[in-house]
């Protein structure tokens, strides 16, 4: 029996299936054997045609309820994995999602199959792996290794009701949250107290 110490959200293109397949199966495999909670376990278990044709059939509210799931399936994991070699707009999303909410992400393509628009990607955060066919678990257990590190570790404190106020009011404005919101303060006075 495995103990489960980090919840991974593992998600790919559900058209690439055709394609990618082999590899969607060996990441999580991987991610099952070393014990880690793939919390989006629907890629490996539906059908990727009959997902979308449900979907379509079920109209708005089901579309809804899929995107509502899957953010919040992003909020809950400790890191995000995504198999990028076939591009999907749905991804790209997911992987900006994931960052705005600190996550650390790792993002994995086949050789040749480059993502190019995530290329341009700059966060600290973001790693863009490419793999092979022999290479690819190597590398992912690597990858998860420095996710590991970036992990976010949980801060409380108390505040008064004026600085909550103040907190809620400007948070909203920015239009990010309000950990987001004392995160960047305490970065910019690190980089002006360097």
């Amino acid at each position: 029996m495995y103990v489960i110490y980090m919840k991974v959200f593992f998600s790919a293109s559900r058209q690439g299936r055709q394609y990618f397949d082999i590899y969607y199966g060996r990441i999580s495999s991987f991610l099952k054997k070393e014990g880690y909670e793939n919390i989006n376990k629907e890629l490996m278990t539906k059908d990727s045609g009959l997902f979308n044709k449900k979907l379509k059939t079920l109209g708005i509210k089901a579309n809804n309820l899929f995107y509502k799931s899957m953010l919040d399936k992003v909020h809950h994991a400790d890191i995000c994995i995504f198999e990028c070699s076939f591009q999907s707009l749905t991804i790209g999303f997911l992987i900006e999602k994931a960052l705005e909410q600190n996550k650390p992400v790792i993002a994995v393509y086949l050789e040749d199959h480059q993502p190019s628009f995530l290329t341009g990607l700059k966060d600290e955060k973001f790693q863009l792996i490419e793999y092979n066919k022999k290479n690819l678990i190597d590398l992912l257990k690597d990858g998860i290794k420095k996710a590991d590190l970036m992990t976010d570790k949980r801060f409380n404190f108390f505040i008064s009701p004026t600085l909550l106020t103040y907190l809620n009011k400007v948070s909203k404005q920015l239009g990010i949250t309000k950990s987001t919101f004392i995160r960047n303060l305490i970065e910019e006075h690190i980089k002006h107290n360097k």
